[in-house]
């Protein structure tokens, strides 16, 4: 939810500062839409078993899996783009973390409970409509990966790992790195009018006229 909104933020800086988006269309894609769609349907499928239903069954954790292993081979793919490579490590670091801790992103009760204060989540359970499991620190492997940034937006607290920053760096590197500076209109006519931008072929003095 976090990467959503900061994607967001992002988009709104850009426009606010003339950037062209045309620029992304002329970016070359590996892969074809055809994998990106089936990626996006993999969230999608994650989205409904995860995220609305309760639990921590087998299929739930394989359609995390899954998801997020599928999503890191398309960035890895495509790393010649701009910020795929922060995005990639980013989504390694969550990986890693997760896994070392079945599957789901650890979380501290105290922390949920900054986030949550209305909330009661027994130790070792799932929140409702979350990745996350509640642990103590101490339960926890590779602490320091796992959910440990509190953030208090205007709307809403949440907490995000070194990964999901990694992620929001990477999402603002593509926007500014694949969009150029929009060119003014003026400023496009005064160049085509001085020829500014044309090759021109230089011709050598021709000394060679009426030599015997």
């Amino acid at each position: 939810m976090v990467l959503a909104e900061a994607v967001v933020f992002w988009i709104i800086v850009a426009i606010l500062l003339r950037r062209d988006f045309g620029a992304i269309a002329r970016l070359t894609f590996k892969g074809g839409w055809l994998l990106a769609v089936g990626v996006a349907g993999l969230f999608v499928v994650q989205a409904l078993v995860v995220l609305y239903v309760p639990g921590q069954s087998v299929v739930q954790l394989a359609a995390l899996t899954l998801s997020q292993l599928a999503l890191l081979g398309l960035v890895i793919l495509n790393r010649h783009l701009p910020g795929a490579i922060l995005f990639a490590s980013g989504m390694v670091l969550n990986i890693t973390v997760m896994l070392a801790n079945g599957g789901w992103m650890p979380i501290t009760p105290e922390l949920y409970y900054f986030i949550h204060p209305e909330r009661v989540v027994a130790l070792e359970a799932r929140p409702p409509s979350s990745k996350g499991i509640v642990l103590p620190r101490e339960d926890t492997a590779l602490w320091v990966l796992s959910d440990i940034v509190p953030i208090v937006l205007p709307w809403r607290r949440t907490a995000v790992s070194i990964g999901d920053l990694l992620l929001v760096a990477a999402t603002g590197q593509f926007v500014f790195h694949a969009t150029g500076r929009k060119r003014a209109p003026a400023a496009i006519a005064t160049t085509a009018a001085h020829g500014e931008g044309t090759p021109t072929a230089e011709v050598p003095a021709d000394h060679g006229v009426g030599s015997a």
